[in-house]
């Protein structure tokens, strides 16, 4: 235990040879990817390292059966190991694990076995029991609860899943939503920690996930390893981003939070929030069924006597034409833990069913009414708006993930730069305590007065369909061929470094001054000590390499590259890997960096391989283009030569170069591609192009657009710019490389330009000018096979214009 004497508490620490580590994750950022990535990592670790501590047995448990059903979707037949690249493909046949549910009876395999469960399956049974009938026998014993009995299914003759865990040699134990850990009515902590005794080594690991990692005191778990915050989720975009949604303006807003509520005022009490929500809802409504989601509206409620009242109202309208049937709201009452209350657990599975299903297509749920914030496992990808009806309180101390948590799973589909958000509508009281506690997380928090701007949705207008464009897609063009790293020249590389740099070890001058005065009090040099051994230094610069280039499963194939390099090449002359020198100048990690980067560019240009122009639709058009949503750039701006109802903009740049392509009088027809900075488009076009690092990446350029000239049309993709990355160039090589290429294979012209924000704001008309003589030349010279001559005087103008 840890005593806390300024706070009056004390902490629960886990036993001193037990390895236990938590994992603080934002709801929404993959939790159960990464606990998978465990699993993988823990079994080949114990499959090829004969010393290994770890365990090729795994124990994952839920705190609630919602949550163990949404893990046995991914888990149940090693589902999630098929479905993501995690295990390398040369491994696939090794991998051969056993999985075992909660309503499972068989007995594990001496090893290789994943067991899934809730804990409530892992309590010690209290008194042994004996089946009175062949029933029981099948059934097992029955729990009372009130005055319903129901079977209890694993107290059966069979082993339960705590003895058969039991039997395990060792173990790695997973906790989904760990911060029901210390929960005493649960006693979590005790099961694992008698399975930890059983065992004869014990447990291997303990791992805790959650998003709120914190012990019945609200204080974080001390052995808290990761910490990826809700903000840093917000800001990654891998979840939606809160807005704060109020109407302080609005004269119909109650001045105060209601008092004195009750079950026959509530929705009195209540209603302008209950409409202003319902009123958001539509609106989401309208935006999102085009592109064939429905949003969800989600209302937290007092009291379950509340959450039916509101339901009702809902249903019925109550003064208002709210439109909702009855099937399309789902009242979901619990206790007060977030559980489903006992006296409707004879409905729970018609519940459970119906939580599971609302984000797919056959549910018709489109409101949900519960107490509390549910427990976890309740997450619906398709809530965009959220009420809050209860007297929230600063001295509540609400996590702000309990209360928008259960929305921030982002909507699959509908928006290529994945900037989705959730409006989050409530009390004064409730909106204050919730953004203040966001700002202290780090989230900024959007508030809009009265109603923050939905996303438009882009789609193709039949209307238009004289502008039209067709555009080739093709296959990616670069592949890897692994074989020639066996033929990798070292001797041929350049050397980065040079011996002088390597005649002392790396030495760092420490100064010590008064804060105040900025007297010097001391200064000396230091050394690095306990450096890391030759082979650690190298496998590090390898495992860099792999990072940059993307190269997968090659580190036994680069490892002997690298120490080549390194010795022979690297610092110009052969060098002494084992040296102190050396090994404390390879032991920084900017110089690791150096090394790996280039030689990750150098493997690339060996090992990557251009093909010839592969069709995947020769003849797809932007009319084919699905629905997508816009944030960007809004309001949305709307032109006459584009197939689109509207142009997507990213920046002001863009907008400006859209209204330019809309009054060209030689620009037959034009469209924005939706391409956003995350990478990605509305559309299906994309290019893929060698990156400076040395992997493969994929380019989604900006416009296309077709200019018409007197010997043709030509089709253009172009880039418009505000600033030139890194990687610029290599997109312009490949996609002119496309251009080349697709205008060979087909009877269209298609060409590629870069138009760079100060030439488009200075010169543009000018540079326009330029490239539309050129281009005509040489649309000339390839039409009538013959020479065209730029005369003095053409030249004479284009000098002058500073554009020769």
């Amino acid at each position: 235990r840890r005593a806390l004497p300024d706070q009056n508490k004390v902490q629960e620490l886990p036993p001193e040879d037990l390895r236990r580590y938590a994992f603080k994750m934002a709801t929404g950022s993959g939790k159960t990817w990464v606990i998978a990535m465990v699993v993988v990592w823990s079994y080949f670790h114990k499959y090829f390292d004969s010393n290994s501590d770890l365990s090729n047995n795994f124990l994952i448990v839920a705190p609630n059966v919602i949550v163990y059903q949404r893990l046995k979707k991914d888990f149940a037949n090693n589902q999630i190991f098929n479905d993501l690249p995690l295990i390398p493909p040369e491994w696939k046949g090794l991998f051969a694990q056993k999985v075992i549910l909660r309503e499972d009876s068989d007995d594990p395999d001496y090893a290789k076995n994943l067991f899934l469960t809730n804990i409530h399956q892992l309590y010690e049974k209290e008194t042994e029991w004996t089946p009175i009938n062949a029933v029981d026998a099948i059934l097992g014993k029955k729990v009372v609860k009130g005055k319903k009995a129901i079977k209890d299914l694993t107290a059966s003759g069979k082993k339960s899943i705590l003895e058969r865990v039991k039997f395990l040699d060792d173990l790695v134990v997973v906790n989904d939503e760990a911060h029901h850990v210390h929960d005493e009515r649960l006693a979590w902590t005790q099961s694992l920690l008698s399975i930890d005794s059983a065992l004869p080594n014990g447990i291997n690991a303990w791992l805790d996930f959650s998003a709120t990692p914190k012990d019945q005191n609200g204080l974080y778990f001390p052995w808290t390893v990761v910490d990826y915050p809700l903000a840093q989720a917000v800001e990654d975009k891998i979840v939606k981003s809160p807005i704060i949604v109020s109407n302080e303006t609005d004269k119909r807003q109650p001045i105060e939070d209601p008092e004195n509520v009750t079950k026959e005022n509530i929705t009195e009490k209540y209603g302008y929030w209950i409409r202003a929500a319902v009123e958001r809802w539509r609106e989401h409504n309208n935006i999102y069924g085009k592109l064939g989601t429905r949003p969800i509206l989600f209302i937290m409620a007092e009291k379950n006597d509340y959450a039916d009242k509101i339901g009702e109202y809902l249903c019925s309208g109550g003064n208002e034409d709210f439109n909702f049937k009855k099937p399309e709201v789902l009242v979901i009452h619990t206790d007060a833990s977030g559980d489903v209350r006992e006296r409707d657990l004879e409905n729970l599975e018609k519940v459970r069913q119906a939580a599971r299903d609302i984000d797919t297509a056959k549910s018709k749920i489109k409101a949900i009414v519960s107490v509390m914030m549910l427990r976890e496992g309740w997450d619906v990808r398709n809530v965009t708006v959220v009420l809050g009806l209860r007297p929230f309180t600063a001295r509540a101390e609400i996590l702000p993930e309990q209360v928008i948590g259960r929305g921030l799973r982002l909507m699959a589909y509908v928006s290529p730069d994945k900037t989705q958000t959730l409006e989050v509508l409530g009390t004064r009281k409730l909106l204050d305590v919730l953004r203040g506690q966001l700002e202290a997380e780090g989230v900024g928090i959007s508030s809009t007065l009265p109603k923050p701007p939905l996303p438009v949705v882009i789609e193709p207008v039949r209307e238009r369909i004289g502008f039209d464009i067709k555009i080739p897609l093709t296959r990616p063009s670069l592949k890897y061929n692994f074989h020639k790293l066996s033929e990798f020249d070292v001797n041929s590389l350049d050397a980065i470094y040079t011996q002088d740099e390597l005649a002392e070890p790396i030495r760092h001058r420490l100064r010590m001054e008064f804060a105040t005065t900025e007297t010097p009090v001391h200064e000396m040099d230091i050394t690095p000590q306990n450096l890391p051994i030759p082979n650690q230094l190298v496998a590090s610069v390898a495992n860099k390499v792999i990072f940059h280039a993307k190269l997968p499963n090659r580190f036994a194939e680069l490892v002997p590259i690298v120490r080549k390099y390194i010795v022979n090449r690297c610092f110009d002359k052969k060098i002494k890997l084992s040296s102190e020198n050396v090994c404390s100048y390879l032991a920084l990690v900017e110089i690791q960096e150096a090394i790996a980067k280039y030689l990750a560019r150098r493997i690339a240009e060996v090992t990557i391989e251009q093909k010839e122009i592969q069709f995947e639709k020769r003849t797809f058009r932007l009319s084919q283009t699905k629905p997508f949503s816009w944030r960007r750039n809004l309001p949305p701006l709307i032109a006459k030569k584009t197939i689109f109802n509207y142009v997507a903009t990213y920046n002001n740049l863009e907008r400006a170069f859209a209204e330019y392509l809309d009054k060209a009088s030689d620009v037959m027809r034009f469209a924005a591609l939706g391409t956003t900075e995350q990478g990605g488009s509305g559309t299906s076009f994309r290019v893929d192009y060698l990156k400076p690092s040395g992997a493969i990446g994929f380019y989604y350029p900006d416009w296309v657009v077709v200019q018409n000239f007197d010997s043709g049309e030509v089709n253009w993709i172009i880039e418009t710019k505000g600033r030139i990355w890194e990687d610029t160039e290599a997109k312009d090589i490949a996609i002119k490389e496309w251009c080349r290429q697709v205008s060979l294979a087909g009877d269209e012209t298609w060409d590629y330009i870069r138009v760079n924000q100060q030439d488009f704001n200075s010169n543009w008309p000018t540079l326009r000018k330029l490239i539309v003589s050129i281009v005509g030349k040489r649309m000339l010279m390839e039409r009538d096979k013959r020479n065209v001559v730029v005369t003095q005087e053409e030249l004479r103008e284009w000098r002058e214009e500073g554009r020769a």
